[in-house]
């Protein structure tokens, strides 16, 4: 399956991307494709599937985009 992946900030230095395609083994949840793109889990950071935020046990599957992004703020 195929999944569409942009990462925002400071992460890109944990993944070598800031965006790509990925062929992924069949569904996975959030929090094992944090694990498949090295990026720390005890970050705080928004995993956003097809637009919406999602825990890190919910399911990734064929299709979907994937923006993972650090938390931030600023004015």
């Amino acid at each position: 399956m195929k999944i569409s992946v942009k990462v925002i900030g400071y992460l890109t230095k944990d993944t070598g991307f800031s965006e790509r395609e990925i062929e992924i083994p069949g569904e996975i949840t959030a929090d094992e494709l944090l694990s498949i793109l090295n990026i720390k889990k005890n970050l705080p950071i928004l995993v956003v599937r097809n637009g919406r935020g999602i825990k890190l046990k919910e399911k990734i599957g064929d299709g979907d985009r994937i923006v993972i992004s650090p938390f931030f703020s600023g004015g």
